[in-house]
């Protein structure tokens, strides 16, 4: 009975180490062909670009064609100007004219004529060219004048001149309604020996107080 006992055991362990040795490889393979489980990872999607909008300035509208003049505005007024003596500094003559401060000033082709000054809420002007000689000022109110500058709140196209009475773009020049006013002058006689000048050509140096007489074949003063 006891061999018969012993024999069973022994059987029995057998059989159990038979079946460990057999179940080891199984398992080492089952993890060794285990996938590894998926991670999931956030992949970001790419948005389309788009570009900021330039800001470009609104067009101004054409002006209407045949237009000829533009009314002026209310602040338009004609200004004054007169003359207010004539005389000479080394041997230059010159005019002295009194005119609106503000005002804008254009003398004949020839003569030049600057600022010099206020005196008593009046603009002074001198102008200066050649003696004993005849010229004309003309003098605006600079609040009539169109202004060609082309603003920055509008744009017109090549060649275009935004005209800021009318809200519009044009290549004329529409005169406006001035209010100018137009001095006739003449400059005065300065003590100039012109004698000394024996040559036409040294007396044409001095033209502006000098004149060359061809008949007489001798340098004058001009009167």
């Amino acid at each position: 009975m006891n061999k018969i006992l012993k024999l069973t055991v022994l059987t029995s362990l057998l059989l159990i180490g038979v079946a460990t040795s057999c179940n080891l490889p199984v398992l080492d393979s089952q993890k060794e062909t285990e996938t590894p489980a998926k991670v999931s990872t956030l992949t970001a999607t790419p948005t389309e670009f788009v570009p900021p909008a330039s800001a470009t300035p609104e067009l101004a509208p054409l002006c209407a064609l045949g237009v000829a003049t533009v009314s002026p505005p209310a602040q338009c007024q004609t200004p004054i100007a007169e003359e207010s003596s004539a005389f000479c500094v080394k041997k230059k003559a010159y005019n002295l004219i009194l005119i609106n401060k503000g005002a804008v000033y254009k003398a004949t082709e020839g003569f030049k004529c600057s600022d010099n000054g206020v005196k008593n809420g009046r603009q002074m002007v001198t102008c200066t060219g050649t003696m004993a000689s005849y010229f004309e000022v003309k003098v605006c109110d600079s609040a009539c004048l169109i202004p060609t500058v082309q603003a920055k709140s509008v744009q017109c196209p090549p060649n275009y001149n935004y005209n800021g009475f009318q809200g519009c773009c044009t290549q004329e020049f529409l005169p406006t309604q001035q209010n100018c006013v137009t001095l006739k002058l003449k400059t005065t006689s300065c003590s100039v020996n012109c004698n000394a000048f024996a040559k036409k050509a040294t007396c044409n140096k001095n033209s502006n107080a000098c004149i060359w007489d061809s008949a007489a074949k001798a340098c004058e003063l001009r009167k």
